[in-house]
């Protein structure tokens, strides 16, 4: 007897934890899904839609010209190779066995030139004010792209916490109508009632529920535009 009851004991012990740990997981999940507030929706959305992404990487590209369109052009270096012929004659005056090259060890002399292009007075900086200019261009779109971006999710935001607001509201009359209902059958049974008011409660009822079903609708929809937004599957939570 004592064995069997540490034995329950011990499964109904693994159920437990192993329930809790369903529940702590459900509840990890819930948690890590954006839509807690608004500001979780605007978070996400700052790291994950992709056309503000690129609008930020555009710009920080942008931004990366400006020091080197300030600066000077890259130098050249240029090679002169001077009496390629000499050592196909030989030091007498004699033709040489030797073939004519172009390598820099075999010929007469090889100069090695070292330029540099030196732009008019005030053109590097008139480079560097246009490259500015593009970068507070570029910084000016991610702004107006994230205000449009952060519009549009607060519209459908409000709009879906109105539409689950009213699904809910209306689910509470629902179970408020078919207990009327009740109280209407006892007391229309008893002869305390007409059956008018039987009939009224449950027309309103089926009102109801065809208002639930427009909701429900109106709230998927609502949820699949902000997770377009937000970049994710139309039925994420």
């Amino acid at each position: 007897m004592n064995v069997s009851i540490s034995v329950c004991a011990l499964a109904c012990s693994r159920m437990l934890a192993l329930g809790l740990a369903v529940a702590c997981s459900n509840a990890m999940a819930q948690d890590s899904a954006p839509g807690n507030s608004l500001q979780s929706l605007l978070t996400y959305a700052r790291l994950h839609n992709p056309e503000f992404a690129a609008m930020r990487h555009e710009a920080e590209a942008v931004s990366q010209r400006v020091g080197p369109a300030g600066a000077l052009p890259d130098p050249l270096l240029r090679i002169e190779l001077e009496n390629i012929n000499n050592y196909s004659v030989g030091m007498n005056g004699t033709t040489s066995d030797t073939p004519a090259s172009i390598l820099p060890a075999r010929v007469g002399e090889t100069k090695y030139n070292l330029i540099q292009a030196i732009p008019f007075w005030g053109k590097r900086d008139l480079k560097r004010e246009v490259a500015e200019a593009d970068a507070e261009q570029a910084n000016s779109a991610i702004t107006k792209t994230w205000n449009e971006l952060a519009a549009r999710i607060k519209v459908a935001y409000a709009q879906y916490y109105f539409t689950a607001g009213n699904l809910a509201l209306t689910g509470e009359l629902l179970d408020l109508m078919t207990r009327l209902e009740q109280v209407a059958r006892s007391r229309y049974a008893g002869g305390l009632a007409l059956q008018q008011d039987v009939i009224r409660a449950q027309i309103d009822q089926t009102g109801m529920r065809g208002e639930l079903i427009g909701l429900n609708n109106d709230k998927r929809q609502l949820q699949s535009r902000i997770n377009a937004l937000l970049a994710r599957k139309a039925q994420a939570p």
